[in-house]
């Protein structure tokens, strides 16, 4: 089952794509803000899937009361002198029998995003409390492709290695043959299969099984991935957002990365949950042409909101990588890394 999510719609696409991007990347509501700049896309996609809320420009009023006149709506006033608070004309214009039925309030457009996302909160009806909260959440970072062999899983090293010099950082690796055994040389006991069977049948147990489950890569946490996909591809997507949700709500890590593989049911949900995704794209044509496939099927199963909040990565060739992961933070790549995820973690300002 689809999650609800927000639409913050605006005729300026860059507005309202960086409104919807500073709302998700900091946490500011539970829900996945998602942005539209057409009518029509906006409403073909609230047909198409649960919304909470809207915050639109209020000349798309009358668009969308008729729509669904139960919907709750923020509306975009250019009007600086509105502090937020309905005003009297909005309230004798909205029909009587509609009063009670949906939360409408007006915004000023030049607010600051985080008042904003508090306007939404009263909307929806989440406490001021539980925002603050929410805004403290662990990030999800995640990394798919619709390729194979394009260094993923090295990229995906590289990056959790970087943030834990910093950061609390946790790696999950999802993919059919991931060869971890081999190249790491271990024999734990236990991974990831092992664990969410104790998530799902032992939940008492989950805690400890998984501080007995996890090994460290270059200070980065990591839960060893399965040895045969064939234990975790029954794992149905809902389970998938627990899982998450519970490493989240444990609290324990800043950020999340997700080696995604096309075996994960839900990979779409899981997507549009993270706060940042990589795509790695090769540079030949088969590649090229594969990706813009996956592309067309977002588009056509109205996750755009994935596309708008991709970064793709083409990666040279380098002349020699590393075997060992925790070598990878002093290759090539490590510097191309660091470039490539420079406005997303600003490397260069913090050091």
């Amino acid at each position: 089952m689809k999650k609800e999510m927000i639409i913050i719609a605006h005729p300026e696409r860059e507005y309202c794509e960086r409104l919807s991007n500073y709302i998700n990347e900091h946490g500011l509501l539970p829900l996945e803000a998602v942005s539209f700049s057409e009518k029509r896309k906006m409403l073909k996609f609230a047909e198409c899937n649960p919304v909470a809320a809207m915050m639109i420009p209020s000349e798309w009023k009358d668009l969308c009361e008729n729509t669904n006149p139960e919907r709750k709506v923020l509306y975009f006033t250019e009007d600086e002198r509105i502090k937020g608070e309905e005003p009297e004309y909005a309230r004798k214009n909205r029909p009587e029998e509609k009063e009670d039925k949906a939360a409408n309030y007006m915004v000023c457009r030049y607010h600051p995003a985080d008042y904003m996302a508090g306007k939404l909160c009263e909307v929806i009806g989440i406490s001021p409390g539980k925002r603050r909260l929410l805004s403290e959440r662990t990030r999800l970072i995640g990394i798919y492709s619709p390729v194979g062999r394009c260094l993923k899983t090295s990229f995906s090293l590289t990056l959790g290695q970087m943030l834990a010099s910093r950061y609390r950082v946790l790696y999950l690796n999802f993919e059919n043959y991931s060869g971890f055994g081999k190249i790491l040389g271990y024999s734990k006991p236990s991974d990831m299969a092992d664990l969410l069977y104790y998530f799902l049948n032992l939940s008492d147990e989950f805690a400890e099984k998984m501080e007995k489950t996890i090994m460290q890569i270059g200070g980065m946490d990591v839960i060893p991935p399965a040895l045969s996909f064939l234990d975790i591809e029954s794992i149905q997507d809902t389970e998938w957002d627990l899982f998450l949700d519970t490493l989240i709500e444990k609290g324990n890590y800043d950020y999340i990365i997700l080696d995604l593989s096309d075996y994960v049911k839900g990979l779409y949900e899981i997507l549009l949950r993270c706060s940042f995704i990589y795509t790695m794209v090769p540079g030949d044509g088969v590649a090229m042409a594969k990706v813009e496939q996956y592309e067309v099927l977002l588009s056509s199963l109205h996750y755009g909101e994935i596309l708008n909040r991709t970064r793709k990565v083409s990666p040279p060739v380098f002349r020699k990588l590393p075997i060992h992961p925790e070598e990878l933070i002093h290759s090539e790549l490590a510097e191309y890394t660091k470039k490539v995820t420079e406005d997303d973690f600003h490397w260069n300002v913090r050091e």
